[in-house]
């Protein structure tokens, strides 16, 4: 589980890795400038480049989707004081979510 945001691991990666913003970028086929931005915490990270990210790196693709979107959340609750509660009720609404999502599958017209 990474600490640093995202954008800082994307970074990280680049550097550890030798590569250009320009390299990169090219390669998640994004722009050069967005991808700067992204790395300096002043642009989200598109979601369409985690398989990208995955695949120029070899990383497995669950484990980013998992921290890209930790992240989505923590940007939503780090304000919070009580965070523990909003992760409680979140997973009580997903459960519910599954579950009507299953009932509305399985109706036929």
């Amino acid at each position: 589980m990474m600490k640093e945001t995202f954008g800082e691991y994307i970074h990280k990666l680049r550097l550890d890795n030798g590569l250009t913003l320009t390299k990169l970028a090219a390669a998640l086929d994004i722009d050069q400038s967005t991808l700067s931005k992204i790395e300096n915490g002043k642009r989200n990270v598109p979601a369409e480049i985690i398989p990208k990210l995955s695949a120029f790196f070899s990383l497995d693709l669950k484990k980013l989707e998992h921290e890209y979107l930790s992240e989505r959340i923590a940007e939503l609750i780090y304000p919070e004081e009580e965070t523990q509660k909003l992760f409680l009720a979140a997973e009580e609404k997903a459960k519910y979510m599954r579950i009507k999502n299953q009932h509305q599958s399985t109706l036929k017209f």
